[in-house]
């Protein structure tokens, strides 16, 4: 009886999740419609750097920063995907992910956890590197969406 009823509650949660998950944009109650892509323009550590996210399909996104670093000559990209939540709360777009960051020069690679938010024609994230040898990085810059 206990496994039936666990069943249960795990097909109606899938039914309502995907019910949810496949309205149609314009009709979510307070959500509005996800845009297709955002381009972020930003300075950290004293340089100017970009980034890309793209709707690969519902609330998912790809995502790609690129950051040029002068005074070591070297380049550091980082790629990944987050989920934006479909409620937006006021005009805050939450989302979390995760990704990867690789540095040309200094030759390192580690997988990062990333918190943020869209909002008006801003965005901030916090970058938390998943290794003891960095530090957490916030970003906040101008984002533009289409």
């Amino acid at each position: 009886m206990k496994k039936a009823l666990v069943i249960l509650i795990l097909v109606l949660t899938v039914v309502f999740l995907s019910s949810s998950a496949f309205a149609d944009p314009s009709r979510r109650h307070g959500f509005g419609p996800r845009p297709s892509s955002f381009v972020n323009v930003y300075k950290i550590d004293g340089s100017f750097a970009g980034g890309l996210k793209s709707r690969l399909w519902g609330g998912i996104y790809a995502t790609a920063n690129v950051q040029y670093r002068p005074d070591e000559n070297d380049v550091e990209f980082q790629a990944g995907a987050v989920y934006m939540l479909p409620l937006k709360i006021l005009f805050f777009r939450l989302y979390g992910g995760a990704g990867q960051q690789f540095s040309r020069v200094r030759d390192f690679r580690y997988p990062y956890v990333v918190l943020g938010t869209n909002y008006l024609f801003f965005f901030s994230e916090v970058i938390y590197p998943l290794t003891e040898e960095r530090p957490e990085k916030y970003r906040f810059g101008l984002s533009f969406h289409f």
